[in-house]
């Protein structure tokens, strides 16, 4: 003990062990509580993106029955009155769609009895083996109005996919899974809209089987569907497909709160895990279950994971690292002490070090002591004061160049943006019914205003746009949101679907918190009927024909990109023809003086005024020579965009 008192390097070297191994400790037990974390995410994001593909292929196979179901509709109704067409219909169904096993055209009793066709009419054609057979089903022994593929979509008055049901023959001895089918039935309607009968499509189940017999993400995992209800459609026990529901074990059992809770949860067509204890479980071990639905049918389908599994990795790397935790805290302490010993002489250089900087001798070579220690750290410091001064003037030369070359690149990056918006007036020259101009001065090198337009057809579309902030991130969604517009109103859509593919765009991924306000129109330049989508934007001005300026009344709605899915609101005006259209961004009216005092909505609205037989250009010149007189030499505090337009509709 008195050698260990005695012995700095012993006492450092027990010091840096015990805070190290309590350092370590807090590490270990933090990472392993984070990465059996993320790990368990990990597992669910990976699961249920594979459950989303499943579902995905799934809804393929149920979408291409529903569309073949739709288009043949039409020739059934128009065929009404020729029973035999309906065998040649449900023939063509079979044979234009290998994933079907039968198709019944069934209509209400008597439907055809003036046609000689009895009471109970039904052209049905299945698949037997390689052939396709056609009979005529209804008869007083199959009364197939009364089945639930009849009935129910009768009953709802609308398409609707059963359940999965065992298709079994009379003299079948056992159930397998192929024999499981479901069938999609919709409803027939005659000219008149009176129900006349319906069409059932019978699909096998034993694609949905296989597909979800792939999803193996774990070596002992296994999957599951249920039905309506939480009827097994799929599981490993093919015993119990289409006989029993996941509610089957806790009707006479409270001891399965777990399964109660996960059969609530798919069955109510919810998406997310759950963990399951051992005892509630068919292969006896703990759980997880990863669940999503199939909201087209009403079906959801789940992966089962032993929890064993999701961590066999995570458990074996845990067990190596507190291996080499432990030796290496050994190996440290040996190296500490030996290390120590060896680095903690060389004071008297540092102090010859101290004294050559304290006379000011800083051209001089300095002796650096060798080594990584504290004190071989501090000699190198003061070695590295003797050239700092030097290396600083050398550091300000080059900021200095770094900076001419940053605002070189904003000039590029300046005349970059402004090629990106039109410039070109007259916008076309074929179009002489329209005068329209617009000008954009950005209060920085780059900024966040935009404004575009185009035509499309005899349609002439225009946007305005203001982004949050200014700068350089302002301006890359300036573009995004530029080249957004031109692609998407390049398909003819409507302004409403235009702000919401913008809207969508930037909130899927909007880390950053920026939004965009937008007001996007289109004008029909044979009527000049307007039609627009305002996303928070500051209302357009309309000049009437007399020259009186009003604001338009528009629906705010919310700026573009604050989060996906809103519905934006459109807006319609009979007509702006002869009308002076004026749009612009918040630069315009709070432009402020050295008084801090607004341009304001009332004056844009007094300089307005009986400008409406001006043209488009000289609408705009007046009114930022206005702005700039206000200003009155005060700094330009955020972008300015202004657009005007005019449209002469040709007489018919």
């Amino acid at each position: 003990m008195k050698k260990f008192r005695e012995s700095f390097a012993a006492q450092l070297s027990v010091f840096v062990a015990l805070l190290a191994t309590l350092i370590f400790l807090v590490v270990f037990a933090t990472n392993f509580y984070y990465s059996r974390k993320a790990i368990k995410e990990e597992a669910e994001k990976s699961a249920l993106h594979e459950l989303d593909n499943t579902v995905l292929r799934m809804s393929n196979v149920l979408n291409s029955v529903e569309v073949a179901t739709r288009n043949m509709m039409p020739f059934i109704v128009r065929h009404l009155d020729t029973p035999d067409s309906m065998f040649v219909f449900s023939r063509l169904m079979l044979e234009n769609n290998p994933n079907v096993l039968g198709c019944s055209i069934a209509f209400e009793p008597d439907y055809y009895q003036n046609k000689g066709k009895g009471k109970y009419f039904s052209a049905y054609s299945y698949r037997d083996k390689n052939e396709i057979l056609t009979e005529q089903e209804g008869s007083e022994t199959y009364q197939y109005q009364y089945m639930d593929w009849y009935q129910i979509a009768k009953l709802l008055d609308r398409p609707y996919w059963t359940d999965p049901y065992i298709d079994v023959a009379d003299d079948a001895s056992e159930i397998i899974v192929s024999d499981q089918m479901c069938t999609y039935s919709v409803p027939i309607y005659d000219a008149k809209g009176t129900f006349v009968g319906i069409v059932a499509v019978d699909i096998s189940q034993k694609w949905l089987s296989q597909l979800l017999s792939n999803l193996r993400p774990y070596p002992n995992s296994h999957t599951i569907a249920l039905g309506r209800g939480g009827v097994y459609l799929v599981h490993p026990d093919t015993s119990i497909l289409s006989k029993e529901t996941i509610f089957t074990e806790t009707l006479d059992n409270d001891n399965y709160p777990e399964v109660q809770e996960l059969g609530k949860a798919m069955t109510s067509g919810k998406r997310g895990m759950m963990a399951m204890p051992a005892d509630q479980m068919s292969n006896g071990k703990d759980s997880y279950v990863f669940f999503t639905p199939l909201k087209r049918v009403g079906w959801s389908v789940a992966i089962v994971c032993p929890e064993s599994d999701v961590f066999a990795g995570y458990d074996n790397l845990k067990l190596v690292l507190v291996c080499i935790f432990i030796f290496g805290i050994l190996a440290m302490m040996v190296v500490c002490i030996l290390v120590i010993r060896q680095r903690v002489h060389p004071l008297e250089k540092l102090a010859r070090t101290a004294n050559i900087i304290a006379r000011g001798n800083f051209t001089e070579e300095i002796e650096v002591a060798r080594g990584d220690d504290e004190i071989s750290s501090l000699s190198r410091a003061f070695h590295d004061m003797q050239h700092s001064l030097v290396e600083y003037i050398e550091e300000l030369k080059s900021t200095t160049a770094n900076k001419e070359r940053i605002e070189g690149e904003l000039r590029i990056a300046h005349d970059i943006q402004m090629g990106m918006i039109p410039k070109i007036f007259p916008t076309m020259p074929e179009h002489k019914d329209i005068d329209a101009y617009a000008s954009l001065k950005p209060a920085k090198e780059v900024g966040g205003d935009l404004y575009d337009f185009l035509f499309v057809g005899k349609h002439f579309y225009f946007a305005v746009g203001d982004v949050s902030g200014k700068g350089v991130p302002a301006s890359l969604i300036m573009a995004v949101c530029r080249n957004l517009f031109r692609t998407v109103a390049g398909q003819g859509v409507s302004p409403a679907q235009i702000v919401t593919s913008i809207n969508d765009t930037m909130g899927e991924n909007n880390e950053s918190g920026m939004f965009i306000t937008l007001f996007v129109g289109v004008v029909d330049l044979t009527t000049g009927h307007l039609t627009f989508c305002n996303a928070g934007h500051n209302p357009p001005v309309l000049v009437e024909k007399d020259g009186k300026a009003h604001y338009m009344d528009v629906c705010p709605n919310i700026p573009a990109g604050l989060f996906d899915g809103f519905e934006f609101e459109e807006q319609e005006v009979e007509s702006i023809d002869g009308k002076l259209l004026f749009l612009y961004t918040d630069g315009l009216t709070e432009a402020e003086d050295k008084e801090k005092e607004q341009y304001g909505d009332d004056n844009l609205i007094e300089e307005l005024n009986g400008t409406v037989d001006l043209a488009a250009r000289e609408v705009v010149d007046a009114i930022g020579k206005t702005v700039l007189e206000h200003a009155n030499g005060a700094e330009q505090s955020d972008d300015l965009t202004m657009m005007a337009m005019k449209i002469k509709v040709k007489q018919q």
